[in-house]
């Protein structure tokens, strides 16, 4: 298994889930750095995305710094005939370079809709809200790939990929399955406490995680992770994430191979709001969520970064032991 190799564990437990699986890449990136790389990394899309973005870093659409009283975090927020607002704590690290082009993503949805609908229509469904933000996110990861220059910092930027999918992708559709049995118990009239609930969950994660195949040890402690997960308290939505990061992982592919008309395909879908449903709205920017294609294409790049990773750790390797000969 990729993590306990890179890792060096000899038994992998639920706990190293959560352990950095490669050193941060030592680079820091200035504002100007980070707008640079983003409108690099935009540039296959519609010459007309990249100009709205220049204007949200000029025209100072954009909030970047800690201050005090400030949310943690990176938001967006709609202003309707005005423009979208982004709210940052940029202290220049690749994570925040990252967060500013997620929130990028979000604010050219909005000022495209606000731009092309009317205010009835303007505002998009939740269904496809995160799909513009990791859009982004994946065509700066392309952009900085394509120009780093050593083995170390591709591996660092590389090994992000896997702890994306599996926050996003794995972990989500996860907490969905546990929600939706905790609703199927309730239908049938079984009690939902303390002790119930945990009992499904460490049931769920187990199953997941590969438990009695012996990948990945679950202690019993895991049972009541659920109780401090936020997202519990809210409504059934957790699989939006998973459906958006699958969307995004698809029309990202089609856009970064070069397919005939994916750019235009990806402006009208960010441009058309709330006039259809999501379904409709992905279909139209040239993803089908009712076929197996955006997961496919998902799990077929997810494959190929693990290979990349399998390649520079050999590499890596085969230096260290090239140098502990030499020092023999």
């Amino acid at each position: 298994m990729l993590r306990k190799r890179m890792l060096g564990l000899g038994e992998m437990h639920y706990y190293d889930l959560y352990a950095q699986l490669v050193k941060s890449d030592s680079g820091k990136y200035s504002v100007e750095d980070a707008q640079r790389n983003i409108l690099a990394a935009l540039a296959p899309l519609d010459p007309e995305y990249a100009a709205a973005a220049k204007r949200g870093f000029s025209e100072r659409w954009i909030d970047l710094y800690p201050s005090e009283g400030k949310a943690s975090g990176g938001y967006e927020e709609d202003a309707y005939d005005v423009h979208p607002y982004i709210l940052l704590n940029y202290k220049g690290e690749y994570e925040d370079m990252s967060t500013m082009a997620h929130e990028l993503g979000h604010a050219m949805q909005t000022y495209f809709s606000d731009k092309t609908q009317p205010y009835a229509l303007s505002s998009y469904p939740d269904f496809v809200a995160e799909v513009a933000s990791t859009f982004n996110e994946a065509l700066l990861l392309a952009h900085m790939l394509k120009t780093a220059t050593d083995d170390e910092t591709k591996l660092s930027l590389l090994g992000r990929y896997p702890e994306i999918i599996k926050g996003t992708l794995f972990r989500q559709a996860q907490f969905a399955e546990f929600q939706l049995r905790m609703h199927e118990m309730a239908e049938k009239g079984e009690p939902l406490t303390g002790d119930s609930i945990s009992r499904l969950y460490s049931e769920i994660v187990k199953k997941y995680y590969g438990d009695d195949q012996g990948i990945c040890k679950v202690d019993d402690y895991v049972a009541y992770e659920w109780a401090f997960i936020p997202h519990f308290y809210l409504g059934f939505y957790v699989y939006q994430y998973a459906t958006s990061f699958a969307a995004s992982s698809a029309l990202s592919e089609k856009v970064l191979s070069g397919e005939p008309g994916a750019s235009e395909r990806y402006l009208r879908f960010i441009s058309a709001g709330g006039t259809k449903y999501p379904i409709d709205l992905l279909k139209d920017a040239g993803v089908d969520m009712t076929t197996d294609e955006p997961l496919q294409l998902t799990v077929n790049k997810m494959n190929r970064v693990m290979d990349e990773i399998d390649t520079l750790l050999a590499r890596r390797e085969e230096r260290t032991g090239a140098k502990q000969n030499e020092q023999r």
